[in-house]
């Protein structure tokens, strides 16, 4: 499936994205396949994951809690470009729109635990949340988990390969084929959709 998307070199908060040049957005077969929880998967997801899989409640405040506050975030890139036709499908917006993607490495006792990947419309960034545009190494998570009236979706879930991460995640793996856990889902505030992907990695140690 092939889709044009801008990108584009501006990043103010204030200033809508200037989009410079046309490209491809190609979706690869290394696109993840996620899949609701209840109709797939079940009772077959292991222990422990499990348990954080489908923890309702902020993964950053369990991750601060569980590494006693050796926590932190690594910002892995933080662009203007188009999402992936099943990130738009999820968001309930026109594939195209071009979204604020983010990818991140959640770090406990400086090990990379989790692998989170957000893509935030550009039209949800507007108004009370148009701060998003522009925050450093915040975790989304805690930003979020803070507003009120926060509505989230049911969380679909994916089982892949370390080597279908991108390039930078994936680079302090050594097992490439190391099978790895993860889910995403919507959330809505000011009934803005946004959409918030996490992946737990093999150095994942509650």
């Amino acid at each position: 499936y092939s889709k044009q998307a801008f990108s584009t070199t501006q990043r103010t908060a204030d200033a809508k994205p200037c989009f410079v040049r046309l490209i491809a957005h190609t979706i690869t077969p290394q696109t993840l396949i996620f899949r609701n929880f209840n109709t797939c998967f079940g009772e077959n997801l292991p222990h422990p994951i499990r348990e954080w899989l489908l923890d309702t409640g902020s993964l950053t405040k369990r991750l601060i809690k569980t590494s006693k506050g050796h926590f932190a975030v690594n910002v892995l890139s933080q662009r203007w470009a188009a999402a992936q036709f099943s990130e738009y499908q999820l968001l309930g917006i026109k594939p195209g729109e071009i979204c604020l993607i983010r990818e991140v490495l959640l770090q406990c006792n400086q090990s990379p635990w989790v692998y989170a990947r957000s893509a935030l419309p550009l039209s949800s960034l507007t108004g009370k949340l148009r701060h998003l545009r522009h925050f450093d190494n915040r975790p989304l998570g805690q930003l979020l988990f803070n507003a009120p009236k926060l509505k989230r979706s049911s969380f679909q879930i994916a089982q892949l390969n370390a080597g279908q991460l991108p390039l930078s995640a994936s680079a302090q793996i050594e097992d490439k084929n190391a099978k790895l856990w993860g889910r995403r889902s919507r959330c809505v505030l000011y009934n803005k959709p946004l959409l918030v992907s996490e992946i737990f990695l093999p150095s994942f140690q509650p």
